[in-house]
């Protein structure tokens, strides 16, 4: 239990370059660069072709749209498919109710994806 305490704060001490707030809801697609962290909810796909992009939703995050990103990490829910080239990281409040297309995927205890999991080749 505590290494993974320690995970979560030192996710948290990363450096993220946008941030959707707890009481926010935004409509329409998104496409961004480097590190988002997401705390309210979006409702449209999220998009980041960037090698080094970070998706984070946050306990209580809520995404209704396809994600697309290299490396994600979930203790919200999503609403959508998801395709991930680098590496899923899914908490134990984790919510995904969709399709998750990934490289590599850590899934705990009590983490829910109601779909089916796809592991893709290296490119």
């Amino acid at each position: 239990m505590l290494a993974k305490k320690k995970k979560y704060d030192e996710i948290h001490r990363t450096r993220i370059d946008s941030l959707v707030g707890e009481n926010t809801i935004i409509e329409g697609h998104m496409n961004f660069e480097g590190k988002m962290h997401i705390v309210g909810t979006v409702i449209g796909d999220i998009n980041s072709e960037a090698k080094d992009s970070l998706l984070i939703l946050s306990e209580g995050a809520l995404v209704v749209g396809d994600v697309k990103v290299n490396h994600l990490i979930v203790n919200g829910q999503i609403d959508g498919n998801v395709y991930v080239d680098g590496k899923v990281e899914l908490f134990d409040k984790a919510r995904i109710n969709g399709d998750v297309h990934y490289s590599l995927l850590e899934l705990p205890v009590g983490a829910e994806v109601n779909g089916k999991l796809l592991r893709q080749d290296d490119k």
